[in-house]
């Protein structure tokens, strides 16, 4: 597949790569949107397969389409500039909102107006976070594929409890003896290091990206995409109860894929044609609602 590989710096100077993934020339996008921003899962990239996947049959449907690191990109990965140790292991979710607001800027700079903002696993995460704590009125629908639960609570009364608990004892510990930025693995509720700083980020009991509770804060159309064999504690039950929570979208549905496993990496095909299909279907809502 052919793509433009883009850098681009986010407000606080972040770099970021990325691929933008031109519409084919004989394509037309069916409904109102007209690109869409698509971001990794958690240690992931831009150019991870079912991200890159997802890009170029949006692009073949004749939308726009721009794959993009976060910081969060990779476990570990050292700045250039900096020198300062970056990647999923370090990262504060929130900073996520400087790196899609730079790939939203991009898209807007090169005419497009109409963006969905579409994530896979922790990228469903911030793509949802970002829909419900920025107004941006270029970003006119969310699409948050295998989203995770992170919410301390529903942790401590899951299966997982004992667990779960262990490792915040672990980075609350690390935290007061100012080793936040130590490395420790864990295998709940992935297998993955993490800074203490960043596990409590993530997953301590503030909940400051809990995506039920945001959900209310979401005002623009919803599709969750999720897989059926996704049973795990963090992402069970995640796009229901997403969209029972979502009172304050225009639109809000969820589908869940017979047999898809986590990102539907087994079912890329399906999923592609899952987005577009409800992507294209946003106009028919607004003819009706026109009627």
């Amino acid at each position: 597949m052919l793509v433009d590989l883009i850098r681009l710096t986010a407000a606080d100077g972040m770099e970021l790569d990325g691929a933008f993934f031109a519409p084919a020339p004989d394509a037309a996008p069916a409904g109102p949107i007209d690109a869409a921003l698509i971001i990794h899962g958690s240690g992931r990239t831009f150019y991870t397969v079912a991200t890159a996947t997802m890009a170029d049959d949006l692009r073949s449907r004749g939308y726009a389409a721009l794959t993009l690191n976060t910081r969060g990109h990779d476990t570990v990965w050292v700045d250039r500039q900096t020198g300062v140790a970056e990647g999923n292991a370090y990262e504060i979710l929130d900073t996520s909102r400087q790196d899609l607001r730079a790939g939203i800027d991009y898209l807007s700079e090169r005419g497009y107006q109409r963006i969905a903002i579409l994530g896979q696993s922790m990228g469903a995460v911030k793509v949802a976070y970002y829909a419900a704590m920025e107004d941006d009125p270029r970003v006119a629908a969310v699409v948050p594929i295998s989203p995770v639960r992170l919410s301390c609570s529903y942790y401590l009364e899951s299966a997982d409890a004992d667990e779960f608990r262990a490792n915040l004892k672990t980075a609350d510990r690390m935290e007061a003896e100012g080793r936040a930025l130590d490395l420790f693995y864990v295998d709940f509720p992935i297998k993955e290091m993490f800074s203490a700083a960043a596990y409590l980020d993530k997953h301590g009991p503030l909940e400051r990206y809990n995506i039920i509770q945001h959900s209310p804060k979401i005002r623009i159309p919803l599709f969750v995409l999720s897989g059926s064999t996704e049973t795990h504690t963090r992402l069970r039950d995640v796009p229901q109860d997403m969209i029972t929570a979502a009172v304050n979208s225009p639109r809000a549905e969820y589908l869940v894929l017979a047999g898809g496993n986590h990102s539907l990496t087994n079912m890329m095909p399906e999923a592609s044609a899952a987005v577009a299909d409800w992507l294209a279907s946003l106009q028919r809502q607004t003819a009706i609602a026109a009627d």
